[in-house]
């Protein structure tokens, strides 16, 4: 575990990035301790356990991303108190399961959000719409229900949408078509 119970005594701590190793175990939750983090980016490596509750603590996160590891369960109920995030990425880790908890939606300082290549379900909620500051939208690959609501069409920003290999049926909506005067981009 690179991330062990030590990690605590780093107190003064504002960044963390171990992308592209193969460090594995889990995050231990003394990074609670770290009060100063901003950024904390494990991007492409072994981890496999559960996201821990204690990183919703980290209220100065801007960048979270747990992406391309064997993370499992699903994305913390309360990762909404992490005001500040701006950024968060937790795709192609196909054991994350579950739906899209409601205190997401509480992070309007949000201009980039990455789930795709897992295996959350559930239909995406019209609170979506709350996510003005919003610029990158990746769900494709997931078990996504429903259709795509109105409310994407509030954020005016979005320039990046995913969503395909998912199982949201229908037309995209006229709100979230408007947006393609202003520069939204579709992989699809």
């Amino acid at each position: 575990m690179i991330l062990d119970s030590n990690i605590g005594r780093l107190e003064y701590l504002q960044d963390i990035d171990v992308t592209d190793n193969y460090f594995s175990g889990s995050i231990s939750p003394e990074i609670v301790k770290l009060k100063q983090l901003g950024r904390l980016v494990v991007d492409n490596n072994l981890f496999k356990s559960i996201v821990p509750d204690e990183i919703t603590q980290l209220i100065n996160l801007k960048e979270l991303w747990l992406s391309m590891n064997y993370f499992t369960g699903g994305i913390p109920e309360n990762i909404g108190a992490l005001k500040s995030l701006e950024s968060f990425s937790m795709w192609e880790n196909e054991d994350l399961t579950g739906h899209i908890p409601d205190s997401l939606y509480d992070l309007t300082m949000l201009e980039d959000l990455h789930l795709f290549r897992n295996s959350f379900s559930g239909s995406i909620s019209t609170q979506i719409g709350r996510l003005t500051k919003l610029k990158t939208l990746t769900l494709a690959e997931n078990n996504f229900t429903g259709t795509l609501p109105t409310e994407l069409g509030l954020c005016q920003d979005l320039e990046f949408l995913r969503i395909e290999m998912t199982d949201i049926e229908g037309s995209a909506p006229k709100e979230v078509c408007d947006l393609t005067e202003k520069n939204l981009f579709s992989d699809d």
